[in-house]
């Protein structure tokens, strides 16, 4: 804080870059009293305690409601706060559904499997616009079971914007911000 006293107008943005920069190229190099060596050397020959992240899917799922709705027959569709949700048709046999959803995000809604507890497919609101055409597809059988959702599809390769933040970013000549801990082969014993 002492190297900004003489900053005016202090923005967050401004912050967060100089605080970034003090803790990569000062902080993490400087000898620590205690220690004997800089966080970073510390960090990268201490044992590893870290755990893998879960998926964004897993996560988007742990901070989810679990709740029932009544399927409505006659058009199809079950109501979460308002919003109406296509049900699609090879589900048309389920009076009772179960679904997981956010309170603050209802564009992740998953049809959930009431006997293990996992996720069926995504629902999606109902088009109105789209609904009041008047072209409908042909109802899938129910015995051929649950066919792939087009729209979970992963798409292959990189995002376009990824990849060119990583072409900036290599271009810049800075050591990565965070730099993963190879796990070394333990020496044999004899």
């Amino acid at each position: 804080m002492a190297m900004l006293d003489n900053c005016k107008d202090l923005k967050l943005p401004f912050m967060n870059e100089a605080t970034q920069a003090w803790v990569e190229l000062e902080y993490q190099r400087a000898i620590h009293s205690e220690t004997g060596q800089s966080p970073l050397k510390r960090f990268l020959e201490s044992p590893s305690v870290e755990r893998p992240c879960p998926p964004v899917e897993d996560l988007r799922l742990a901070f989810c409601q679990d709740i029932s709705r009544q399927h409505r027959r006659s058009d199809g569709t079950i109501s979460i706060k308002g919003t109406r949700f296509e049900i699609p048709s090879r589900f048309r046999h389920f009076t009772t559904l179960r679904v997981r959803y956010a309170s603050w995000d209802l564009g992740h809604v998953y049809l959930i499997d009431p006997h293990a507890g996992t996720v069926l497919t995504r629902l999606y609101p109902l088009d109105r616009t789209r609904n009041a055409d008047g072209l409908r597809r042909s109802r899938q059988e129910i015995a051929d079971g649950p066919a792939p959702d087009p729209a979970v599809e992963k798409q292959e390769g990189m995002a376009p914007l990824l990849r060119k933040l990583l072409e900036e970013y290599s271009a810049t000549g800075l050591p990565p911000a965070y730099i993963p801990k190879t796990n070394k082969p333990k020496k044999e014993e004899s």
